[in-house]
């Protein structure tokens, strides 16, 4: 699974940290697409600016402890635990 293609810049996107599941709360970063097709080292990514920073039951406002206000690099696909909606653009 490739999440290359499912945003664009300017698009406000999801990327969940771990797979969401029964009995455990979500964790993801949700952001403006910055860059699309942005490369770093080893790998293809969207370049979000955060916007919201959601761990377990904690929705986080900007501090110096979490990512809101932060760039943040999403692989467009990761070779461990990838599944289908990790990525889901909240835009369409």
């Amino acid at each position: 699974m490739n999440h290359y293609g499912k945003a664009k810049v300017g698009d406000v996107i999801r990327a969940f940290d771990f797979k969401p599941m029964a009995g455990r709360d979500d964790a993801f970063v949700e952001g403006v697409v910055e860059n699309a097709n942005c490369y770093e080292p080893g790998y293809h990514c969207f370049k979000i600016t955060v916007t919201a920073d959601k761990f377990g039951r904690y929705e986080t406002k900007a501090t110096k402890q979490n990512r809101v206000g932060k760039i943040v690099f999403v692989p467009h696909q990761v070779s461990f635990m990838e599944y289908a909606g990790r990525v889901i653009n909240l835009s369409e």
